[in-house]
């Protein structure tokens, strides 16, 4: 199992027991990391997910943005751009990110 994989389960059972802001956190972990680990699976489930929160918990994007923090190759500003990028479904900006960070590896 993956860790993407491992926070997407830690994030549902945080949202099962109604703790929204952990989940929440946990989404956007999952989120990133499936980017990070180099992993060819989009997670679309991990983008509606973050969606629906964000909206029940009334979040700006900007401040869901900066909620988010990767621990990997990518900077925190590469996946809040994917995070952006995937909210309006802009596969060509996902993409785009995707290949400018592998250049500069």
């Amino acid at each position: 199992m993956t860790n993407a994989s491992l926070y997407f389960k830690l994030a549902l059972s945080e949202e099962k027991a109604g703790n929204e802001c952990a989940s929440l956190l946990f989404y956007l972990s999952s989120f990133c990391e499936s980017f990070n680990s180099d992993s060819k699976d989009y997670p679309y489930g991990t983008v509606a997910k973050i969606r629906i929160l964000q909206n029940r918990l009334s979040l700006p994007d900007q401040f869901l943005f900066d909620l988010v923090h990767s621990y990997g190759p990518l900077s925190d500003t590469e996946c809040q751009e994917l995070l952006s990028a995937s909210i309006s479904g802009d596969i060509i900006g996902i993409n785009a990110i995707l290949a400018a960070s592998a250049n500069v590896e």
